[in-house]
């Protein structure tokens, strides 16, 4: 008698998430500036500004360089990073305001917010 071979079903990977949105997908920021001030006195100062919305307060968002820098000298990069409550916060919607500042003469033309993947054109200020 001849055996029958026997017909295994492939295994599927099955990924295992823990239900949570990571803290920078939760929130929604817009409404982004970046001005470059090169008027007297002082050396010349990049402001870049915006506004995040979450579902509950206590979010934090915060606005960094980003390392190493890309190679296109005329665009600056930052990391947008987004810190969670730490307790349990209310259900109201709250929007916080995200600012950068940085002396700089470099003359940029566009700042890239990451991972978000938002180009702001730079207002120039003489």
């Amino acid at each position: 008698m001849k055996k029958k071979a026997s017909k295994k079903s492939p295994k599927k990977a099955i990924k295992k998430t823990s239900g949570k949105k990571s803290a920078s997908s939760v929130g929604k920021c817009g409404k982004w500036k970046a001005i470059h001030d090169f008027m007297p006195p002082g050396p010349a100062r990049l402001s870049v500004t915006g506004v995040c919305t979450f579902p509950t307060p206590g979010f934090k968002v915060t606005l960094k360089r980003h390392v190493p820098q890309g190679i296109n000298p005329a665009i600056l990069l930052l990391d947008k990073t987004v810190k969670r409550p730490s307790g349990i916060e209310p259900q109201i919607v709250t929007q916080v305001a995200v600012k950068f500042e940085a002396r700089t003469n470099t003359r940029y033309t566009t700042v890239s917010i990451l991972p978000d993947g938002v180009q702001i054109r730079v207002q120039n200020v003489h």
